[in-house]
């Protein structure tokens, strides 16, 4: 691994817990489990409303006295306070590390752990080292990862709006945090109906806020593109029921719904 092939993400800031109630803390507040959270591998996770919807998401790193969180820099701030608020008695201090920075890599390098949103292709870490700085829309968007700031914003979208349960950000059965009865209802009743897509098109792939259509029916909306490659938050059942071909400002498209992320079974029937 070459120094240059490793890069420093853009607007990003690093959040550093450590203490002994570290994990107790984000345990009850947070999506992800974090109580059986592997030290040296990464998971993402999000703070939501009451509502259920996310605040912000980040990816989070597991160290032996604590965990670092990777997160948009316009929410750095005020994630750090809320998480503050909700300290209340716990052993933990909670910092802003302005000399360290996010770092991804297409392959592994030292210190790196495995991002979990893209097994076998990227690697994320946290470190004072200086590299290139270099967006990961190019790999995301492709993949149809969104991203907080790109993709959504803060309370726009619920956790499974942008697949953040299919990639390990969500305790089903962990028990109780914020938003929890919301986005675990939405889970039993099978009423998850909104997934982030890829998108294909046949020519440049149009701008965010662009309709994908099939016909005169509108499935969804791009929410980012790159070159021929979109993402887009879809109405899954619009989708299934389409029967004319996907367009995107008028330029023809394409999708699949990965198994992962196909509507499950209600288990609970309102």
């Amino acid at each position: 691994m070459t120094r240059d092939a490793i890069f420093q993400l853009p607007n990003r800031t690093i959040l550093r817990l450590v203490g002994p109630d570290t994990r107790a803390l984000l345990q009850r507040v947070i999506t992800a489990e974090v109580e059986n959270f592997p030290i040296g591998t990464a998971r993402p996770g999000a703070l939501l409303t009451p509502q259920g919807k996310i605040i912000c998401d980040f990816m989070m790193f597991s160290r032996d006295n604590g965990i670092d969180i990777d997160v948009a820099e316009s929410a750095g701030a005020a994630l750090l306070k809320r998480l503050t608020m909700y300290r209340l008695k716990a052993d933990v201090t909670l910092s802003q590390e302005t000399a360290l920075h996010a770092l991804w890599s297409s392959t592994a390098f030292d210190g790196a752990s495995e991002d979990p949103r893209l097994p076998g292709q990227l690697w994320r870490a946290v470190s004072d080292a200086d590299h290139e700085t270099r967006p990961l829309g190019v790999i995301e968007i492709p993949a149809g990862i969104p991203a907080f700031g790109r993709d959504y914003g803060e309370a726009e979208v619920f956790p499974t709006d942008v697949n953040l349960d299919v990639y390990g950000g969500v305790g089903w059965t962990k028990g109780c945090f914020i938003g929890q009865e919301v986005v675990s209802r939405m889970k039993r009743r099978g009423t998850i109906r909104k997934r982030s897509l890829a998108v294909t098109f046949d020519g440049e792939a149009p701008p965010a806020g662009t309709s994908l259509q099939a016909g005169e029916t509108g499935v969804g909306e791009i929410t980012s593109s790159h070159e021929n490659r979109a993402i887009a938050l879809v109405r899954l059942d619009k989708l299934e029921k389409a029967d004319a071909p996907l367009t995107g400002g008028d330029i023809t498209a394409s999708t699949t719904v990965p198994d992962a992320l196909k509507p499950e079974p209600a288990a609970e029937r309102i």
